[in-house]
Formats: structure tokens, sequence, C-alpha cells
């Protein structure tokens, strides 16, 4: 229990009349103003006012009838705020003023840290707050801490309501909400999301109707001209059922934070993104993780089912600290997926050496794949390189960060150059850039 600020000024004012009384001895130079009397009535009145508090801390303990919950979503998106509402039903008579702290999982800003209200007799109130998970997987909340004001205002009274549960972090799911909200009100370009179909894209062909100045001439059909004696252009549509296979790089270069979240954060955000915009094509979708070695394998395959495997699978990977064998992963992919696919590779190449081993595994891969990397920037190494040193130790830093970046420009443009598919980008813009580049290519090239 403790003291509310009301207690603390009426233990301030009883010392008032003491404080006059040894003001005015010092300047008469006499002690009667500071007799025996004086001193007992403030000694009485700051132990009444101490029994008061004591009193008061009682009855706030045992008349309070409070009860209270958490109402958490069923899971959490990772580096997005997720509400949380905490429930607290007041079934007694009294007025309570109570305020109240949620132990979230460890590491977890919470905005605001302490919900205060004022609950009525017989009703209930609902205090949101916002939690910004930082990383994905299972985690505890712990209990709920609840801080009482006695009836009198002179006491709080603390209480412990037991509350623990376990979350699960998953993949950023509010973005996939947003943009099942985009496509059902019809506003796919907002957010930097280029959905929308555009004649004459595509390579299976749909049907015909007349020629339009905005068409391209490359597909006006020359026969179904001839026939109707007018210009008529062919309409193709995004090709179906095709194999999408993503390729995910957990090594220690996806470890890198930015912000709050890791590189990997980013890719698995991406991919689970891909997932539910491919739903809309009908494609056969597979994954392989790896970093050393292969962790994990999802064949190809469609519907929601396979969806949910996704996310199991993603929820709870972690980077890790080791190199990459872009080679044995591209084999194992090979070995278990001859047909040609669609094969997106979410990884980092700043580093030389593993550039080289991948330039090497890439080439193998794109005997039997049509291959897209994925390249994720390294942000904080990108500002630096922007920097102008003011002393000579930063300029050899920034001349390494300069050096690695224009290593990692030429490795990207070599892979081009060599018909392999490159999006270069930021973390924080890998969803979109991902998706954008799929839909591209799902309404103009050929797997």
């Amino acid at each position: 229990m403790l003291p509310t600020r009301l207690t603390l000024w009426l233990f301030a004012g009883g010392l008032v009349p003491l404080a006059g009384g040894l003001g005015y001895a010092l300047v008469d130079g006499s002690d009667a103003a500071v007799g025996p009397v004086l001193r007992l009535l403030v000694l009485a009145w700051d132990a009444a006012i101490f029994l008061f508090f004591l009193l008061d801390a009682a009855l706030a303990a045992r008349y309070s009838r409070l009860s209270m919950r958490r109402e958490p979503p069923a899971s959490l998106s990772l580096g997005v705020a997720n509400d949380i509402v905490i429930v607290v039903e007041n079934t007694g008579k009294r007025r309570l003023e109570v305020v109240i702290r949620d132990e979230p999982p460890h590491g977890f800003p919470a905005e605001p840290a302490l919900l205060t209200a004022t609950v009525s007799g017989h009703a209930w109130v609902r205090l949101p707050y916002r939690l910004v998970p930082i990383e994905r997987g299972n985690f505890i909340f712990g209990d709920l801490h609840v801080r009482l004001r006695g009836p009198l205002g002179l006491a709080w009274s603390d209480r412990v309501v037991c509350a623990a549960e376990k979350v699960q972090v998953y993949p950023n799911l509010l973005e996939v909400r947003r943009y099942e909200a985009m496509a059902r009100t019809m506003l796919l370009r907002t957010g930097g999301y280029h959905i929308k179909r555009m004649p004459g894209v595509g390579r299976e062909f749909s049907h015909f109707r007349d020629y339009t100045p905005d068409d391209d001439f490359r597909h006006v059909s020359w026969k179904a001209t001839a026939r109707r004696a007018k210009p008529i252009t062919s309409i193709f549509e995004s090709e179906h059922s095709q194999d999408i296979i993503f390729c995910l790089d957990i090594g220690r270069m996806m470890a890198a934070r930015v912000g709050t979240l890791s590189k990997l954060d980013h890719a698995v955000n991406a991919i689970l993104m891909l997932t539910h915009v491919s739903q809309r094509f009908q494609d056969n979708l597979g994954l392989l993780v790896f970093s050393h070695t292969v962790h994990q394998y999802l064949p190809p395959a469609k519907g929601r089912s396979q969806y949910a495997r996704f996310l199991q699978a993603l929820y709870n990977v972690r980077p890790e600290l080791a190199y990459v064998n872009y080679r044995e992963a591209f084999e194992y992919l090979i070995a278990r997926h001859p047909k040609r696919a669609l094969t997106m590779v979410f990884t980092d190449l700043l580093d030389k050496v593993v550039s080289a081993e991948y330039l090497e595994a890439v080439q193998l891969l794109r005997r039997f794949h049509l291959p897209l990397t994925l390249a994720v920037a390294d942000v904080p190494l990108q500002t630096l390189a922007k920097r102008v040193p003011p002393t000579a130790r930063e300029m050899y830093d920034i001349l390494v960060a300069r050096d690695l970046l224009h290593g990692r420009a030429e490795m990207l443009a070599n892979l081009e150059r060599q018909g392999v598919m490159v999006v270069d980008t930021e973390p924080e813009r890998l969803t979109i850039d991902a998706v954008n580049r799929y839909l591209a290519l799902k309404m103009g090239a050929k797997v």
C-alpha cells in the first residue's frame, strides 16, 4: 500500500504549526512558542492521519469488488501495433479509481504503460493499449497489476490478478488483412501495390474484341481482322496454376536489424503476403528454408491448407549465425522439384565470398528454374556510406562501407547480365516490391 497525494499534503499540513513555532523561537530567542502542547497536537494529528491511512488501505483491499481479464488477439502480428484490451468490471456499489499495469512479453514495447480509469458501481470499462512485438514465436503474458484507491482517498492498495497466458507472434498478418480490405474496396494502388490488370498483358489467350487506339499493335489478330474486315485484337489473361517456390536464406547476413525488425523478418512478411496474393492466380506454392543446410521444404501445392502450412513453418523461424551453402540448397531443390518454376530467392549479397558462391550456384539453378533474386539492402551501411567523414578514423569506416556497396552493386549487375532477374530493395519496401514484381511477371512474362 502507498499513500496518496492527499495523505502527503495532510502530513505536511500538520507540520506547518510546528515549523512556524520553530521559526518564531529562533527570532524571539525562546522556545515558549514550541511548547509540549503544540508538539502533542502535531503528533496527534500525524498519528490520526496515519491511522486513517491504514484504515483506508484495509477498506480498499476488503470491500473493492473488482474482476479483470485480458483480451488479446488470437495471434499477434510482428513489428506492428496490436490492440490489447483489459476489461475491468466493478461488481460492488462503490465507485473505484484504478491504475492497471499489464505484463507483456519481455522486450515488447507497450503504449501506454499504465492504464487509469474510474469504474462506477455495477459497471465495466474496456481499457486498450498497443503492443508492438519485436520477435516471432511463442511468448507469455504475465499477471495484471492493479492499484486501487481507498474510499477515503488516503491510500493506494496493490493487487495482483493472475492472468498469465501464452500468445503466438506470427509474421505481419495485419498487412494481409489490409491488402484484403483494399481488394474489396478496389483501391489496390493504395500503399504501393499496383495489381490492376492492364489490357494486353499475360500469355494465356482469353478472347477477341475490337481494336482500340490504346491496344498494343503487336496483339492484333490479322486472321480475325481479315475475317471481320475490321481491326481485331487478342486479349490475354494471366497464367494460372504455375509453380512458385520461395527460397528463404536464414544465414548470418539476414540477422541484421533495421529498426525493430531483422532482414529475415521483412523477408518472412513478404513471403506471407505473396502466398496470399498468389491465391487469386491459383498458383502452386513451395518453400525452401536454408542456411548452411536445408532446414525445411514444402513441396508446391495450392489452397488455404498450404497457406496454413506456410504460416506454421514461418512464424517461428530464426536467423542462424552461420554461412550459407547456396549450392547445396539449390541442388536439394532441383532433386525434389526438377519441373520448371519461378524461384524467388530472398537473401543478402553483401559479403564478396558469399556473393561469388551465390553467382556460381544460381547458374545451376537457372538450368532448371527461373530464378528471381530479391536482395535485401543494408540500410545502416548505406547511411554510413553517404556521410562526409569528419575525422580520419571515420573516413576509413566510410570508405569500407562504400567499397562493400560498390562490390554488391557490381555483383547484382553481373547477375542481370547473366540473365538472372534481380530486385534490389530496402527492407521496408521488400513486401511491396516483391508483390509488384511477382504480379508483373504473372501478367507480362512467361515462367
